[in-house]
């Protein structure tokens, strides 16, 4: 169970640290890897497993989503599972030692691993909510950037069958 001091740190680290990581996470991987957003089944399937707050079902789903044989159009979840498998996996070696100072001072090994594992699925939860909502954001966007192209190719039929109907007439 997570102290008070430890949570309050993961609350302000939520906000100061995951969020911006989250959020450039993913505008790196659709601006620079060319990945598109997160289907809703994929958004619905991570929120899930986020939940239960357990990291190592949690690596167990993001590994099996990577290792999947994805059809060439999906390749970009494979990119998606891959980069966030290894976003975790230095959250979880390292920065929340060195870095954030989340893990108690004086525990046994296998007191800090359990320790780790609690506060990852902590950690991983809060990060992939940020992370979700972003995604949102950017179906949202292509959504909307996806509409002025639709309504001109809807009027170009209506414009070729106007130009028609007056070759008819002359």
């Amino acid at each position: 169970m997570l102290s008070p001091a430890q949570e309050q740190k993961l609350s302000y680290l939520s906000d100061t640290v995951f969020y911006p990581e989250a959020v450039g996470f993913l505008h790196r991987l659709v601006q620079q890897e060319g990945c598109n957003p997160l289907q809703n089944s994929q958004v619905t399937g991570l929120r899930n497993v986020a939940r239960s707050v357990i990291y190592s079902e949690l690596l167990r789903y993001i590994q099996h989503q990577k290792n999947r044989d994805w059809q060439t159009n999906k390749q970009d979840l494979k990119v998606f599972y891959s980069e966030l498998e290894i976003y975790l996996t230095t959250l979880r070696n390292k920065r929340l030692r060195t870095e954030f100072h989340l893990v108690s001072d004086g525990l046994t090994n296998r007191e800090m691993i359990t320790q780790i594992d609690e506060l990852m699925g902590h950690v991983a939860a809060e990060f992939l909510q940020h992370l979700l909502a972003e995604n949102g954001l950017l179906q949202q966007k292509q959504k909307q950037q996806k509409k002025p192209y639709q309504q001109q190719q809807q009027r170009i039929p209506h414009q070729q069958q106007q130009q028609q109907q007056y070759m008819r007439g002359r």
